[in-house]
């Protein structure tokens, strides 16, 4: 039988042609890539460096602040600004740009510090001083720097060192090192300081950083008994090493330029006299503010750092004109917030309309998180910081085609600036400026009577919807024209004797005794608490004995009969005693839980609680911490716990509208920002009345306590300096003491009473002397500014019959 062959199969044919055609394909990927890798990689290189985009911000245009008829109060002007910035292909001597910019811009007269410092400066910005001693002069710098390169241990000690050592050691070759105290060691180490020089001024934690305590002690030649840990002293001694084997031997300094023997004094702080007259010092220390904005290190390179703002025209020519010899530098317009000013000059809305500055190193991470960048300015006091974010506004995308070094190569637009949202106020500017007229006026009037305390030296007045919570007008004297805060130069030569005493916002920053004006509520809670009637009548004989104490009352011979209307009409402190007797009466647990009364009562009208008002950092006035049996009757007379004229005004609006304590608020309307200032923008947000909460008080007690504040400004009352107004006021004055030589004034009150339209607070600290009444502080400044808004706003508080004003009295 003839054998039958199988056929062969094709399947290993197949497998291997494939194979060589895999092959193939990846040995020429593989020459490809090594082809772009090794002969076209720099080409590719180039063009990517030469092409990597980032996106720079153009900031926004803030958002306007208006009053209430429109009139802006706060809005942006273009200025030139100097920035700098590395462009592609350019090596630039920083230092010398800065040198010759500092001979073109004029100094902002900032503080000239001590010679030290500038050479830490110097050494701190990788700079120099053009400084030459003589031959004598430098030999003897290079005895002072060998002497003490000679007590710098040995590198082979440092190990062996204890803690306490390697600390003091590293403090001696100028480094700075952590913290190595606890809370105990601190605070012992602030009391032996302290005790050993007596008569000079206490260093606090307040003062003192940690590093600072660490060198006076070393100084004061104290052993601490310090501990490290591990890991800390390992690092430490590491950068010990690193730093004594960077520095020279005593015989090494021969060579040694003065700069460099200047470095190695900076270093053991050391105290020497730079050869520089004192013009020379001036411009070392221009030229190092410049260069310092321009080496920001929280900035990449290719974003254009602002060097300064709001120069002149003429230094704008002379940058243009030099714009060769100013490598990396230009002149933007960038705009800047312009407050309003008031036809005759003066400032306006110091203490509530606030200024933006740039973002503080400390708290950029933070605002980074939230969209912003390193270049962005921000709201810091006033409402440009409350409503921050309304103002900001969208910033624009420029995309910034970069280098491998972050150096600019082309730049293009790719999203426009959105402006910020405008804010409306409740205020008309009008009566706004007319009050801050009235109270400048008023204040140094009475500065000049010969019977005022040379301690007066400022007021502020609030006035309040009580209704809306709506603010109509705040004001301080002594103020200051917000502007300066963008005009460097202006700033510091201003700052000392004008900003820095009245920066304070005193409305929400600073509390005062309330003296009298809190007796309405001391009435209020003696009626609530059942402690009296209305009608009960106390007869005064000149005070009360409280416990073992004898309280005596404002008048030596006492009121005789007094109800709770009457109190109030007098200001009796008689009747407030007896009430606090009896109020101690009444706690079940003993008459030390009685203060929680008070604080439940001024909670719910506002005092010792935050007002809610949208100005920042608001505080919560201050507590009292004895609690004394006699305190009991310190409180009823408003000398106890110390609130801000905000709270006094929220507790007065409150017993004006008949007891809703209502959130006080600046801003009424937030519109739409538009970059056309003539037309308005769409309203995005109407502020309503918020009622924060109803008092616990009867309402019938309410109406009391107001028709006592009315006879205190009738025939008989405490404030009679609203005769002959076209309407009717309520009102209780109040005269603090303050353990000092003089005392505070204060009147509060509300227009018109049948319908209270208006709340007014005025307080005078430190203008009265024992014995003089605090109406003839506060009393012209309350009715003339009560004038002023029947005058702007006629038939208000009038019941809607315009009437004319009589002549004032005063």
């Amino acid at each position: 039988m003839e054998e039958v062959k199988e056929p062969k199969s094709d399947i290993p044919i197949r497998l291997n042609i494939l194979f060589v055609i895999v092959f193939m394909f990846f040995a020429a990927v593989i020459l490809r890539l090594a082809f772009v890798q090794l002969v076209e990689g720099e080409q590719y290189k180039h063009e990517l460096e030469k092409f990597s985009i980032r996106e720079l911000p153009i900031s926004a245009p803030r958002g306007r602040i208006l009053d209430k008829n429109g009139e802006v109060l706060v809005s942006n002007k273009p200025v030139y600004t100097v920035q700098y910035v590395e462009e592609q292909g350019q090596d630039i001597d920083e230092e010398k740009v800065a040198d010759r910019l500092a001979k073109i811009l004029i100094p902002d007269g900032g503080k000239i510090g001590t010679d030290k410092e500038l050479l830490k400066k110097t050494i701190e910005l990788r700079s120099t001083l053009p400084v030459a001693f003589n031959a004598q002069e430098t030999n003897d710098l290079k005895a002072k720097v060998a002497g003490k390169l000679k007590v710098v241990p040995k590198v082979e000690t440092v190990d062996q060192m204890s803690d306490f050592d390697l600390v003091k050691t590293a403090v001696y070759l100028g480094m700075r090192v952590r913290s190595p105290f606890d809370d105990k060691e601190r605070a012992d180490l602030f009391k032996k300081l302290n005790a050993a020089k007596p008569g000079t001024p206490a260093i606090t934690e307040a003062n003192t950083s940690d590093f600072e305590l660490l060198k006076m002690a070393i100084n004061a030649n104290m052993t601490l008994a310090l501990k490290l840990d591990k890991e800390d002293r390992n690092e430490l001694a590491k950068k010990v090493k690193e730093q004594i084997g960077a520095l020279p031997t005593p015989q090494g300094l021969a060579d040694k330029s003065d700069m460099d023997l200047l470095r190695y004094a900076s270093l053991f702080d050391m105290d020497i006299k730079l050869p520089l007259t004192e013009q020379q010092r001036q411009f070392q220390w221009h030229k190092l503010s410049l260069l310092q904005e321009m080496r920001s290190p929280q900035m990449a390179s290719y974003i254009p750092r602002r060097v300064k703002v709001n120069i002149t025209e003429q230094e704008m020519f002379q940058i243009e004109e030099r714009r060769t010899e100013l490598p990396g530098i230009s002149v933007e317009l960038e705009p800047v917030r312009q407050i309003f000013e008031d036809p005759d000059g003066s400032a306006f809305g110091t203490h509530f309309l606030g200024y933006i500055n740039a973002i503080r190193p400390e708290s950029l991470k933070e605002y980074q998180a939230q969209g912003y960048n390193a270049i962005d300015r921000v709201g810091v006091t006033g409402l440009e910081s409350s409503y921050e974010r309304y103002l900001r506004g969208k910033n624009g995308i420029m995309e910034v085609h970069v280098n491998k070094n972050s150096e600019t190569v082309e730049k293009q637009m790719r999203q426009d600036p959105e402006p910020g949202n405008d804010l409306v106020l409740a205020m008309d500017w009008r009566y706004q400026s007319k009050v801050e007229a009235i109270l400048k006026e008023e204040v140094e009037a009475f500065k000049k009577r010969p019977s005022t305390p040379k301690e007066f030296k400022d007021a502020h007045v609030l006035v309040m919807n009580p209704n809306t919570g709506e603010i109509l007008a705040m004001a301080s004297y002594p103020d200051y024209n917000l502007n300066l805060y963008y005009d460097r130069k202006k700033f510091n030569e201003n700052y000392a004797s004008l900003i820095l005493p009245n920066e304070s916002n005193r409305f929400i920053y600073t509390p005062y005794p309330p003296a009298s004006t809190y007796k309405p509520l001391s009435v209020m809670i003696a009626l609530q608490e059942g402690l009296t009637t209305p009608n009960e009548v106390i007869y005064d004989r000149g005070g009360l004995k409280v416990g073992n104490t004898y309280k005596r009352n404002w008048k030596a011979s006492g009121h005789g009969p007094v109800n709770a209307r009457r109190a109030l009409q007098v200001s009796n402190n008689t009747y407030m005693y007896e009430m606090a007797i009896r109020l101690s009466r009444k706690g079940k647990d003993g008459w030390e839980k009685q203060f929680s009364v008070y604080d439940y009562y001024n909670a719910q009208f506002g005092l010792g609680v935050k007002t809610g008002v949208d100005l920042p950092n608001e505080h919560t006035g201050w507590e009292n911490q004895n609690l004394y049996f006699g305190n009991l009757a310190d409180v009823m007379i408003g000398q106890y716990d110390l609130f801000t004229p905000m709270q006094l005004g929220q507790y007065v609006s409150t017993i004006a509208n008949g007891g809703y304590r209502v959130r006080p608020h600046l801003v009424k309307e937030i519109r739409k920002g538009t970059t056309d200032p003539k037309k308005p923008g769409q309203t995005l947000s109407v502020i309503e009345p918020e009622v924060l909460n109803r008092v616990d008080i009867d309402p019938k007690y309410i109406q009391v306590v107001k028709e006592g504040m009315r006879l205190v400004t009738q025939p008989g009352g405490t404030v009679q300096r609203f005769n002959g107004l076209p309407f009717t006021v309520a009102a209780k004055s109040g005269t603090a003491q303050t353990s000092q030589p003089a005392e505070n004034a204060l009147v509060v009150g509300f227009a018109p009473y049948e319908n209270p339209q208006l709340v007014f607070v005025v307080v005078a600290p430190n203008s009265l002397r024992d014995g003089t009444s605090s109406s003839d502080a506060t009393g012209p400044i309350s009715r003339r500014l009560l004038e002023a808004y029947n005058e702007l706003n006629p038939g208000v508080l009038t019941g809607g019959v315009p009437k004319p004003n009589p002549p004032s009295s005063r």
